[in-house]
């Protein structure tokens, strides 16, 4: 059995140190091209200092969905196939406009595969800590 604490507190810290990183690759080392993969935009809106936050919550609050109302078990594919869903969702319903450059930036399968990966890393984590 996890422990759902440890594994909402992983999530949120992935979401934080991820956006925090992909500041870094796109504000410093100027990955993306000109817009960063359309998330300049999200991030000058939201702000370097505010936009950790907010990834980290969302990642949180996944894991609380997931963890609590979907409460189906984790591994790695149910999680990645979660993400992916949460993409599409995100994309068709346009839940955060601010990201709209980073949905015309990628394709379906490019904006997928990055939702997947930060939702299998903290059972990842977990499990090497464990």
């Amino acid at each position: 059995m996890y422990n759902k604490l440890n594994l909402i507190s992983i999530s949120y810290m992935i979401g934080f140190i991820g956006d925090i990183l992909l500041q870094i690759l796109i504000n410093i080392f100027n990955m993306g091209g000109t817009t960063g993969w359309g998330l300049k935009s999200y991030f000058k809106q939201h702000g370097t200092n505010e936009s950790p936050f907010i990834a980290g919550g969302m990642m949180a609050l996944f894991y609380i969905i997931y963890y609590y109302l979907i409460n189906i078990p984790f591994n790695y594919l149910y999680l990645s196939i979660y993400g992916i869903i949460i993409d599409y969702i995100f994309r068709k319903m346009m839940l955060f406009p601010s990201l709209k450059g980073y949905y015309n930036n990628l394709n379906y399968f490019w904006s997928g595969f990055w939702a997947a990966i930060p939702m299998i890393i903290p059972l990842f984590i977990y499990n090497q800590i464990n």
